[in-house]
C-alpha cells in the first residue's frame, strides 16, 4: 500500500513495519513505536490535507466581469436618462449624425418619454445573461461529453485547469503497467526434459502460495500434467525466498525448490547455465526465479509487471502534442529505467525510489518553476501527489483515497482516455473564451445603440435572447465533437 509497487516488501527481524499494511504470511510480534498522527499513513493524510488547503480556487472571468458590469450598466442607464432630459439637443444631434450610416432611430412623442425609453432599452439590452451563461453552458457540455467517453470530471474547475496543463507526471505501477507480475519467459535448462510438463510442475508447486509471483506462475495455462494430478508432500513456503516441497517419483521422494536464485545458491544448487538468462531479463526489469530438483537446476522463469495496452503510443502522442511527460515510481531505478525504455521515455524523465511525500514535493517544485502539472496515479501512495498537482487524474480501480484526491477519474483501466480528456478540456476552455468574447462584443455594440435610440425595448429584448442562443449554440458544438469521435470509431 505504501510502496505502490506490484511486489510485497520483505521484512526480517528488527526492521520497521507500517500500520495499515498487510502481513501476507506467517506470525509477527511487533513493538509499537508510533501512534496516531505519527504513523506513515497519517503523514500521507496530512500531506493531502495541506495540499487541499494550499490550492487556490480559480475565479471565473465571467463572474468577475459581471460583478463590475451590472452596477456599471445601471449607472449608464441613469446617465442616459439624465442626458436625454438635460441635454436633448446634444443627444439628438449624435443620433442624427449616425442615422445615415445605420437606420432610422426610434422616435417618442415626448422628451421625458424618450429618455425613459432609451434608459430602459439600455437595461434590457445589457442584461448580462450571455456573460453569465458563457462559462457554465460550456462546462456542462464538456462534462457531459467527457462522461459519455468514460471520463468523470469532479467539477468545472477541473476542465478549466486541464486546458492549461504543460507537464504530465505518471505513476508507474497500476497506471502505466498492469500492476501485477506476469510470466514473460520460461526456459528449460536441461536437455531431454519436456518444457510443457516442467511448466505444469512449476504452476502446481506455486499454486499453494498467495505471493504475487506465485499467483502469476500458478495461472500458467496448458499445464501438463494437470495441477490436481501432482501430489506434493512437505510443502513449505520460505517467506521472501521461495517454496520447497517433495513428491514421490521413480520410487523415491524428490525435493523440488522454486524461488530466488540467491536462495537456491545458498541451498547448494549449482546455477550454471542461467547467468545469461538472468542478466538479460534483469536488465529488462524482470524478476528471475529458478526451479530445481535434488540440487539440479531444471528451469528459469522471468516475471515482470508488463505495460498496459497502448501505453507507449499514448505517451508518444502526448509528447508530440507538446506536453512534457515524466514518470515517478517508488520502484528500483533499474526497473524504472527498463520500463521507461519500453515506453520510449528518456532516462532523464524517470524518477525512481520516490516516497509518497517526495512525489508531492517534486510536483510542488515543478509548479514553482512555472509548470502546470497533471499527475496520473491509482494508489494510496499517490494521494499526496494527486492533491498537490494542478490536475489529479485517477485511473480505473484506483483506491478510494486516490479517487477522493483527484479532479478526474477514468472509468477504463487503459490510459487512452487521457489525451482525449486533455483535448476536450482545451476545446472547452476555447469555447468559454469564445462565448465571453461574443458576450462582450454584443454588449459593447448594443449599449451605445440603445443609448442613442437606435434600439427600442422590443428589439433589445430580441437581441438579448439572440445573444443567449449564440452562446448556447457555440457550447453545444462540443457535443458535435463527441459525435464525430464516435463516428470515426
Amino acid at each position: 500500500m505504501l510502496s505502490g509497487e506490484s511486489m510485497p516488501v520483505d521484512k526480517v527481524s528488527g526492521q520497521c513495519v507500517y500500520a495499515a499494511t498487510s502481513n501476507r504470511q506467517g506470525r509477527m510480534v511487533l513493538r509499537v513505536t508510533a501512534l496516531g498522527e505519527a504513523t506513515a499513513l497519517a503523514r500521507i493524510i496530512k500531506v493531502v490535507e495541506q495540499a487541499q488547503c494550499s490550492g487556490a480556487s480559480i475565479q471565473r472571468l465571467g463572474d468577475q466581469v459581471s460583478a463590475i458590469f451590472v452596477p456599471l450598466v445601471v449607472l449608464v442607464s441613469m446617465m442616459t436618462l439624465v442626458s436625454w432630459i438635460m441635454f436633448p439637443q446634444v443627444m439628438q444631434g449624435m443620433t442624427d449624425f449616425f442615422s445615415p450610416y445605420l437606420w432610422s432611430p426610434h422616435r417618442s412623442g415626448s422628451l421625458f418619454g424618450a429618455a425613459i425609453m432609451h434608459a430602459v432599452s439600455v437595461l434590457i439590452v445589457a442584461c448580462p445573461c450571455a456573460m453569465g451563461l458563457a462559462t457554465p453552458v460550456a462546462i456542462m457540455a464538456g462534462t457531459n461529453v467527457a462522461a459519455s467517453r468514460g471520463i468523470l470530471i469532479r467539477d468545472g474547475q477541473a476542465l478549466e485547469k486541464s486546458g492549461k496543463i504543460t507537464t504530465l507526471a505518471f505513476d508507474k505501477t497500476g497506471t502505466l503497467t498492469q500492476g501485477r507480475p506476469e510470466l514473460v519467459s520460461f526456459e528449460c535448462l536441461k536437455d531431454g526434459l519436456d518444457a510443457q510438463a516442467l511448466s505444469g510442475m512449476v504452476a502446481s508447486i506455486a499454486s499453494g502460495s498467495m505471493h504475487p509471483l506465485s499467483r502469476a506462475l500458478a495461472s500458467m495455462e496448458d499445464s501438463t500434467p494437470p495441477l490436481s494430478e501432482v501430489q506434493w508432500t512437505a510443502w513449505e513456503e520460505c517467506s521472501g525466498r521461495g517454496i520447497r516441497a517433495q513428491r514421490m517419483a521413480h520410487g523415491r521422494d524428490e525435493m523440488y525448490m522454486l524461488g530466488s536464485l540467491a536462495w537456491l545458491r545458498q541451498s547448494g544448487i549449482c546455477l550454471d547455465g542461467v547467468a545469461e538468462f538472468q542478466e538479460r531479463w534483469m536488465q529488462n526489469g524482470a524478476t528471475v526465479l529458478g526451479f530445481a530438483c535434488d540440487q539440479q537446476l531444471l528451469a528459469a522463469v522471468a516475471l515482470k509487471d508488463t505495460l498496459k495496452p497502448h501505453a507507449r503510443q499514448v505517451l508518444a502522442g502526448l509528447r508530440s502534442e507538446g506536453w512534457a511527460v515524466q514518470m515517478i515510481t517508488g520502484d528500483h531505478r533499474v526497473t524504472g529505467e527498463a520500463i521507461a525504455r519500453e515506453l520510449g521515455l528518456p532516462v532523464a524523465a524517470v524518477y525512481a525510489e520516490v516516497s509518497p511525500e517526495r512525489k508531492a514535493r517534486m510536483i510542488q517544485q515543478w509548479q514553482q518553476e512555472g509548470e502546470r502539472v497533471a499527475f496520473v496515479g491509482d494508489g494510496i501512495n499517490d494521494a499526496p501527489a494527486l492533491e498537490q498537482a494542478d490536475l489529479g487524474i485517477a485511473v480505473s480501480r484506483a483506491s478510494d483515497m486516490a479517487r477522493e484526491s483527484s479532479d478526474m477519474v477514468l472509468l477504463k483501466a487503459d490510459i487512452e482516455a487521457i489525451p482525449e480528456a486533455l483535448g476536450l478540456a482545451r476545446a472547452t476552455l476555447s469555447t468559454i473564451k469564445q462565448n465571453l468574447f461574443w458576450a462582450f462584443f454584443y454588449n459593447a455594440a448594443a449599449i451605445p445603440l440603445a443609448i442613442l435610440g437606435f434600439m427600442n425595448p422590443l428589439l433589445c429584448a430580441a437581441a438579448m435572447g439572440a445573444s443567449d442562443l449564440v452562446v448556447i449554440g457555440n457550447a453545444l458544438r462540443l457535443t458535435l465533437r463527441d459525435q464525430k469521435k464516435r463516428g470515426r470509431q
